[in-house]
């Protein structure tokens, strides 16, 4: 990956920026009971701070080789408690984590965390770096293309950008349960098919969220530039978008990555709620189904998208959804915000997640995020595999009583499923 002088100059210039930022904290602790990391004790929002303030200023360099970077997911919870944070949207503390990450990136600071923390041979983080580096890509898409039940374009108003799909599924393809994350694409276009859209669907490259939040805003940057020029080509002017961090970077990231931006940004289910999507649904006999929805951070917290998955399934017929314990401002992350530190400790994160989701007694976990997915489906599939897993041993719950147990069943029920495709799949569509 690259490094490049002239950005470590801007970022040391923007040095005083930061530490001005982080002294919002007065070091209540209130954070330290919602940050999933710091309950597990391998990190400390209120700590980085102060020592951010106490060290940073005087040798930045220092405290990024001493700081684990990574070991903050950039879930935000902790912002939701934080009685200095003006609105429960603020992402102060993550912007300041990318921020010194970015710094720590192109000094060559964090290198060896890095390296150290990511998983599946860095794949998930070395393509996006290639792509930007291309000119262009061809033929992601054709098995879309060529399926007769659904409708596409070249050119048009409404677009729908598919991400990385092809890529997990060639990656995580033993994670999928026999669905797979191109057919959540294809179930989205159905649905948009069902309200009468033909969106356009282009080669486009990957949105850019793990390396823009490692650090690597200038391939994030490329990445941005050549999906807005693509759709600016097809004459596109508003953009669909159902994976979640997918839509947090089109959304609020792109305007400032690309100069001219100038796209109407929807979530998928947003889009659906106001085309009048069960207009267009022919109900079904089918018993009911149970499903719970677990809000990922960056459609939630970072975007403050809580209630359009929400009213789709609360308005599909036959489908009762039933809340876990923690849901929208608290909802508990899968514990991996970018392909990195996939460990015990952040399975220890799912691990409380899944659980949360199996006392609804729901039959599906519902959501829109491609790495929420994944990461709970390769949960599920080891500890259905193994008999000696962390699942068979007494955990504590460090968001209980520490004299609290529990176990998590042998055998899990628990099917986790893309919301477009359950969905699809519910009133038959595709």
């Amino acid at each position: 990956m690259e490094q490049s002088t002239q950005q470590s100059k801007i970022k040391i210039e923007n040095l005083n920026e930061l530490i001005s930022v982080s002294t919002f904290c007065y070091t209540c602790g209130k954070c330290l009971t919602v940050c999933p990391t710091s309950l597990l004790g391998i990190f400390s929002p209120k700590d980085f701070l102060h020592n951010f303030i106490n060290e940073g200023y005087s040798n930045i360099e220092q405290f990024i080789k001493k700081e684990k970077l990574f070991n903050c997911i950039t879930c935000e919870k902790c912002m939701m408690v934080c009685p200095m944070v003006p609105n429960q949207n603020s992402t102060i503390f993550s912007n300041l984590i990318r921020n010194i990450r970015e710094y720590g990136y192109y000094n060559g600071l964090i290198m060896e965390d890095l390296y150290q923390n990511s998983t599946h041979d860095e794949i998930m983080l070395i393509n996006p770096h290639i792509q930007s580096t291309i000119e262009k890509l061809t033929n992601k898409f054709d098995r879309i293309r060529s399926i007769n039940q659904i409708k596409v374009l070249d050119e048009g108003e409404i677009a729908i950008f598919a991400g990385c799909s092809y890529l997990m599924e060639d990656v995580f393809r033993e994670y999928n349960n026999n669905e797979t994350y191109i057919d959540s694409i294809i179930a989205s276009i159905a649905l948009l098919n069902k309200v009468g859209i033909k969106p356009v669907l282009l080669d486009t490259k990957c949105c850019g969220h793990d390396i823009y939040w490692i650090g690597n805003t200038e391939s994030a940057k490329k990445l941005a530039e050549y999906n807005v020029n693509l759709l600016k080509k097809a004459k596109v002017k508003q953009i669909v978008i159902e994976c979640a961090e997918g839509y947090y970077m089109w959304k609020y990231i792109y305007p400032k990555l690309v100069k001219g931006f100038n796209f109407e940004v929807y979530h998928l289910s947003e889009f659906l709620l106001k085309n009048n999507i069960f207009k267009n649904l022919i109900p079904l006999m089918a018993p009911t189904t149970k499903v719970t929805y677990h809000d990922p951070c960056r459609l939630g917290r970072f975007s403050g998208i809580y209630d359009s998955p929400r009213e789709l399934l609360k308005n599909a017929v036959g489908v009762e959804l039933i809340e876990m314990e923690n849901i929208k401002e608290m909802a508990n992350c899968c514990g991996v915000s970018l392909f990195l530190n996939c460990n015990s400790n952040t399975k220890r994160i799912r691990e409380s997640r899944i659980k949360e989701a199996e006392q609804t007694e729901a039959e599906y976990l519902i959501t829109t995020c491609p790495k929420c997915i994944t990461h709970f489906n390769c949960f599920l599939t080891e500890y259905e595999k193994s008999t000696n897993s962390i699942h068979d041993k007494d955990l504590i719950d460090k968001n209980q009583n520490q004299s609290e147990k529990r176990i998590i069943k042998k055998t899990s029920k628990l099917k986790v499923m893309d919301l477009a495709l359950f969905l699809s799949k519910r009133f038959k569509i595709i």
